[in-house]
């Protein structure tokens, strides 16, 4: 089973339609929905993600898409919040985009296969490819 982990990027972009990425968010997110791949995003970029829609009083379209897009919110415990600081402690990303890339590693160790980050951001990705794998 494959997995995709949304940074928040992509996930903004996918919503607001006046985002520089939103045509590549919507490709991104669209190729994200084959049969057996499991969507997951970080509590952390959830609640960066919401500031926008709760601003604009979207936030309730919002969650009724995560929903029918089947995106598991994933808790941030104490292993996660670990990782994310080892994350951060070994790049220049910022802590929110350490949880996106911390929970990709996640799941990675977790067993699952084909995992794949989702971000628009240059550092995060280089960050991931660094780290790949992350020893604990």
């Amino acid at each position: 089973m494959g997995v995709v982990v949304f940074d928040s990027d992509v996930l903004i972009g996918f919503l607001n339609r006046e985002d520089a990425h939103h045509q590549q968010a919507v490709e991104r997110v669209r190729a994200s929905m084959n049969p057996g791949t499991r969507r997951l995003l970080c509590a952390v970029n959830y609640a960066e993600m919401m500031v926008g829609p709760l601003r604009s009083g979207t936030h309730e379209r919002v969650e009724r898409m995560l929903g029918q897009f089947n995106i598991e919110t994933i808790v941030v415990d104490m292993p996660l919040a670990n990782r994310a600081a080892a994350v951060r402690a070994r790049t220049s990303i910022k802590l929110a985009d350490a949880f996106a890339l911390a929970t990709a590693i996640q799941a990675e160790q977790r067993g699952s296969e084909d995992v794949s980050l989702e971000s628009f951001d240059a550092k995060v990705l280089k960050a991931h490819r660094d780290l790949h794998p992350l020893a604990e």
